[in-house]
């Protein structure tokens, strides 16, 4: 071995050394921690937490801790930019997780890329990031969860087996008015009649107006693109007007955090189909853990960036310390467009050209207050052509 490779070797090994014994790797989690999604910055919080601790418990990621320092987007984009400057300037995070509404990932998107910061999302389902990602321009941002145009497709077969005719209800935002979108070019390719759509406010408490037009129009099935804090009245008000449609949603209806805020009359979800990427099913372990540290049933939103976190963004740093002895932001934004994961709750993690991951798509539905896996269904470019 010549002296210039020994020396290297050494250099190498060197930094490797360093790298392991360095400073904690700071992950930053962008969410909304107050206004009316604030449950789901609450459940990433309490999730980022455990893993924080989990990983440090056996000894960090190659060797080095992890800290966790959270941002609140109130789910809008303008706040969402401000979340990223402070996650970055403030607590010079490494790699940001967020940022689970889809109008505060697209504000995020334009900051992360000037402050040349990865972003990796966990939940997020407007179609326009895949199209922004990447090869799209953005090749700072990374997502885990497939997006509504993918879902739409195959949700479409399923729903146009038990009506031809839908009335879609979608929060007035980017993930419903996307959804809303990606819902009605499936539906025409489906074979399935959209009767109408309509749009409301998150936080609304009223829905009699919308259900009285709802009856008017008279569609077989109803398509909920929403939350589970706003879905929760939207069901009881549905039952109450005596409505009869069958309910397919998009959000967060057919979850634990669903039936804890109808747990007085648990039965009132039942006949919901929802398509998602993640149920408590999936993970028993993870949901008993949760229900013993917050006495809470568990979250989807959290539970979706503790996977993104444990098996994107660890794998992704341990790459990053082994290939170059640094963990900085560019080398573990190039490690995870290396990563391929392919055991997790969720299905595989390997992010293509787009930066977008193909995981498996699921659908639950709603049995007698409890919440049951139907499918599981592989997702793939295939679906969009």
């Amino acid at each position: 071995m010549s002296i210039v490779a020994a020396l290297f070797l050494t250099l190498l090994a060197s930094s490797v050394a360093w790298a392991q014994n360095g400073p904690p790797i700071r992950v930053g989690f962008g969410s909304a921690m107050s206004g009316p999604s604030a449950i789901t910055g609450e459940g990433v919080t309490w999730a980022a937490t455990m893993v924080v601790e989990e990983i440090n418990a056996r000894g960090g990621i190659a060797g080095r801790k992890v800290e966790a320092f959270f941002a609140d987007n109130k789910g809008t984009p303008g706040e969402a930019v401000s979340a990223v400057r402070k996650l970055v300037d403030v607590d010079h995070v490494d790699v940001i997780i967020g940022q689970t509404h889809s109008g505060a990932c697209l504000g995020a998107m334009p900051i992360v890329k000037e402050l040349e910061v990865p972003m990796v999302i966990e939940s997020c389902s407007n179609p326009k990031i895949r199209e922004l990602m990447g090869k799209g321009g953005n090749e700072w941002t990374f997502r885990v969860a497939t997006d509504d145009e993918i879902m739409a497709y195959t949700f479409s077969k399923h729903i146009a087996k038990s009506a031809k005719t839908v009335t879609v209800v979608a929060q007035n935002d980017d993930f419903g008015r996307g959804g809303a979108a990606a819902y009605e070019a499936a539906f025409k390719k489906a074979g399935i009649k959209l009767a109408s759509t309509e749009f409301f406010d998150r936080g609304q408490s009223d829905y009699r107006p919308l259900l009285t037009r709802l009856k008017r129009a008279n569609p077989e099935g109803v398509l909920l693109i929403m939350l589970a804090t706003d879905g929760s009245v939207f069901m009881r008000q549905f039952r109450e007007l005596g409505l009869t449609q069958k309910i397919y949603a998009r959000g967060s209806m057919a979850t634990p955090e669903f039936l804890n805020q109808v747990k007085d009359n648990p039965k009132i979800g039942d006949g919901i189909v929802e398509a998602t990427y993640w149920a408590a099913a999936l993970d028993p372990e993870w949901e008993k853990k949760w229900l013993e540290r917050w006495k809470t049933p568990v979250r989807i939103h959290g539970s979706l960036a503790a996977i993104t976190f444990k098996h994107a963004v660890v794998p992704a740093v341990e790459q990053a310390i082994k290939k170059t002895g640094k963990a900085d932001r560019k080398s573990i934004r190039d490690a995870l467009e290396q990563i391929d994961v392919k055991d997790t709750p969720i299905g595989p993690i390997k992010f293509d050209d787009h930066h977008q991951a193909w995981i498996t798509m699921i659908l639950v539905e709603m049995r007698d207050g409890q919440i049951k896996i139907l499918d599981k269904l592989p997702t793939s470019p295939a679906l969009l052509k």
